[in-house]
């Protein structure tokens, strides 16, 4: 959506005088958050009467970095390094961020004070106290923001690592409802999915819909609409919603459903972040399917000829199969000629898959093509695809064991996952592609655009972030939620970033590369700017799109902006919850400690 549409759209609610940039802007204010340099910064005293009011803790921060090179001596080991990259050992640390910053954008930075809280009430001490004391807060849960959301120099972090709790229900009404309840699950905000997929899936035997890396916290997860390995099948995590209990900025507990609070239920499946700090929520489970499978290879064209016969093979498997509930998960093309395939599937046989992608693999075969990742296909019981006795035992070269944690032998995260961690982002683009694209009619146009955009970088298309050949019972659900609606239409996300990774200052060999860093950002514009040419007029993906996006809020929710930042008005008008490209962060300086505008919400 182009900027202005946006501002049309705002203009005719009202709400035009939130936009930066606007008339009326520019005579307001400055209202500046607190730091602890100010003289009006809580005194010990106000905080050790916080902390006693707290079941929970109030704490200093921690990092992961110091703790490694405390353990080495001051030197970072190879272990420390293998520490750095494992997303359940950052987890144990309130100072540290799945991702270190992004260029000319953010750096990881540990907070002020750390509450952490054990219930919802504690939740609501520390938001009330923030706002007393109008400091800057943040909300830490997995810490998987690749903007930076759940961190901030200077400020209260409220982390949510101790706000814990499953419970399986067999007939879930919501608050103020009545009539026949569903099959749900309630999970605290602060579980991370690997335990909610042991619960319900491993132990319950039933399906719930989640993040595909098994260190995502579930809380924020929802909150950005929320795709896994099966997301075709089992729709958006944040579609799935049913209730949450949420602690806003007044400091009251709410329920939010359909029945009562419903436009800020509304806007929590798929608002992004910034409403408040949800403490549990209810997704609705569904019965779970026989098998869930995977298919890998990686081939390498000799020529651009040999590559665009692959590329047409791909499109056309893409046609006639993947635009379905049984696919998932991702293909890749980038330079020299090269796809990686990386699928998910439900309830097809190995020989099944075999058959639907003949067209490409049949082409390994002949003399244009070599094999660069041997082909890995196979199948086990759903219920022990978030099993690790079953993965260890039956296939231990699939994980990762989490040996570092504070829960070391018990979690493990898919091998390959770790490059995704300690990483500092040179940049991120996404975009959603309509099924339309795979059409006869454009498939030419797709291929020219695959093969030149291969030439810059490697990228990938996401087909369980697309829902296109969902069931309408899924896409209806979707409907019901403001995510862009060009999801409903996607056959998958392209997506394309590059990072450095284990980026420490002082460190000998770990400096930030910036020219390098700096290419790297070039070539994934390139790229993205090419599928634009194709592509338009689709949003991109809240959660996983460019840091410097102008025109994030059309982007990430199109014309749905409008009335979420009405909804942000109501709950939160003095801007307690902001963070990079939340609802209403508009108003504030990018840091969050400044108000550049009116009303934040």
């Amino acid at each position: 959506m182009l900027r202005r549409t946006v501002l049309q759209l705002l203009a005719s609610t009202g709400l035009a005088s939130l936009w930066p940039g606007s008339q009326s802007l520019a005579a307001v204010g400055r209202a500046d958050r607190v730091r602890p340099s100010d003289a009006n910064w809580p005194t010990a005293k106000e905080w050790e009467a916080l902390a006693g009011r707290l079941d929970g803790s109030l704490e200093e921060s921690r990092s992961a970095l110091d703790a490694v090179m405390q353990e080495g001596g001051g030197t970072l080991t190879e272990q420390g390094l293998k520490k750095l990259v494992n997303p359940f050992y950052l987890q144990d640390f309130s100072g540290s961020t799945q991702s270190q910053g992004w260029l000319d954008g953010w750096k990881s930075a540990e907070s002020a004070k750390v509450g952490i809280p054990k219930h919802a009430r504690d939740v609501a001490e520390l938001v009330s106290f923030a706002r007393d004391h109008n400091l800057r807060l943040v909300i830490k849960g997995g810490a998987h923001s690749y903007y930076g959301q759940s961190n901030a120099p200077d400020s209260l972090l409220v982390w949510t690592r101790d706000l814990r709790g499953i419970e399986l229900h067999d007939s879930f009404v919501p608050q103020g409802g009545s009539g026949p309840g569903v099959p749900a699950v309630s999970v605290a905000s602060g579980e991370k999915f690997i335990t909610l997929y042991g619960e319900t899936v491993v132990k319950g035997g039933r399906y719930v819909q989640g993040g595909g890396c098994t260190s995502v916290g579930v809380g924020g997860h929802a909150q950005s609409g929320g795709f896994g390995h099966f997301s075709k099948f089992g729709g958006m995590t944040a579609a799935n919603l049913l209730e949450a209990e949420i602690v806003v900025a007044s400091g009251e507990i709410l329920i939010a459903n359909a029945y009562q609070n419903s436009d800020l239920y509304w806007a929590l499946k798929g608002g992004g972040a910034g409403w408040g700090i949800t403490t549990r929520l209810t997704l609705a489970t569904r019965e779970l399917p026989d098998r869930f499978g995977f298919l890998g290879f990686g081939l390498k064209a000799r020529d651009e000829k040999a590559f665009r016969a692959l590329v047409e093979a791909f499109i056309a498997v893409a046609r006639d199969n993947l635009v379905s509930p049984a696919w998932g998960e991702q293909v890749h093309f980038g330079p020299d000629h090269r796809m990686f395939v990386k699928m998910t599937f439900i309830d097809l046989t190995p020989e099944e898959v075999r058959r639907i992608w003949a067209p490409v693999l049949d082409l390994a075969e002949t003399d244009g093509y070599s094999v660069t990742d041997e082909l890995v296909l196979f199948d086990i019981p759903a219920r022990n695809w978030w099993d690790l006795d079953f993965w260890s035992r039956e296939m231990p070269g699939v994980i990762t064991l989490d040996e570092d944690s504070s829960h070391a032998g018990m979690r493990y995260f898919w091998n390959g996952d770790n490059g995704e961690t300690n990483v500092f982002w040179a940049g991120y683009e996404s975009a959603w592609l309509s099924q339309g694209l795979l059409g006869e009619d454009k498939a030419a146009m797709l291929a020219d655009t695959i093969i030149d955009a291969a030439k810059l970088v490697r990228f990938s298309f996401h087909f369980q972030k697309g829902l296109a050949g969902a069931s309408e019972d899924r896409l209806a659900d979707a409907r019901d939620t403001p995510v862009h609606p060009s999801v409903l239409d996607a056959f998958a996300l392209l997506l394309v970033a590059g990072a450095q990774q284990n980026v420490i200052d002082g460190v000998p060999g770990h400096e930030l590369d910036e020219p390098a860093l700096r290419d790297k950002a070039a070539r994934i514009k390139g790229v993205y700017e090419r599928f634009r040419m194709i592509e338009p007029a689709t949003g991109s993906y809240s959660a996983e799109m460019n840091f410097h996006e102008q025109d994030w809020q059309g982007m990430a929710w199109g014309d749905n902006y409008p009335r979420l930042l009405a909804i942000k008005k109501r709950y939160d008008p003095d801007g307690l919850f902001t963070g990079h490209h939340q609802v209403g962060s508009e108003v504030w300086s990018r840091d969050g400690f400044v108000r550049i505008g009116g009303d934040s919400g």
